[in-house]
């Protein structure tokens, strides 16, 4: 039996966070530096890339990506077969509202750690659970919006990204207000590898 891919295609995303994203997109793609992978999910914040090559993961089958910046490369790739692929590192990789689509998000902080130069960054755009009462109740509710649309929404992501050995080192959190409520919040943020420290001398 094939292995389940590492990131969904199928995106049982609401539409509305098209618009509601868009300019969050645009700004964390505008200061993404050196080589870039972009985990996917949109196209129109690609001309926000500035002097950069990137390369943008893309469904098989997908269009052809004809009006893309000349600078973009589309992969027929999951991100774990990228690994496969023999890419060269990446000096930034940009995950927006890819994580919940991951059943096992573990596994893909690990392979985007493993695909980052030593001193690469994270970018990341997620929804994340929410802390108060209401998170509790929808927290009670994940089993059956995993099941129903594939969506991981209860995870404290910084918490998780955190412990795959990254070091968050700029961190936003914001609400979607256009959107279902377990939608709504989310984390704009940047992350580096950990490096294990020398020993001594």
């Amino acid at each position: 039996m094939p292995s389940r891919p590492l990131v969904a295609w199928m995106d049982p995303l609401p539409f509305e966070l098209t618009p509601a994203l868009r300019a969050r997109r645009r700004s964390l793609a505008a200061i993404a530096t050196g080589r870039v992978l972009d985990l996917g999910g949109w196209t129109d914040h690609l001309e926000s890339y500035d002097d950069v090559d990137v390369d943008l993961l893309v469904a098989p089958d997908s269009c052809d990506g004809a009006g893309d910046p000349p600078r973009v490369r589309r992969l027929e790739a999951g991100v774990d077969a990228l690994l496969d692929l023999g890419v060269e590192p990446y000096d930034t990789i940009v995950s927006l509202v890819r994580m919940p689509l991951v059943a096992d998000l573990p596994r893909l902080l690990t392979t985007i750690g493993s695909l980052l130069v030593d001193d690469g960054r994270l970018l990341l755009l997620e929804p994340v659970n929410r802390a108060d009462t209401i998170g509790r109740v929808l927290a009670l509710w994940g089993p059956f919006v995993r099941a129903t649309s594939g969506l991981h929404l209860d995870r404290d992501i910084a918490t998780e990204v955190r412990e795959a050995g990254f070091h968050v080192t700029d961190l936003h959190r914001f609400r979607v207000q256009s959107v279902s409520a377990p939608l709504r919040p989310f984390i704009e943020g940047q992350a580096r590898l950990r490096l294990p420290r020398s020993s001594p001398s």
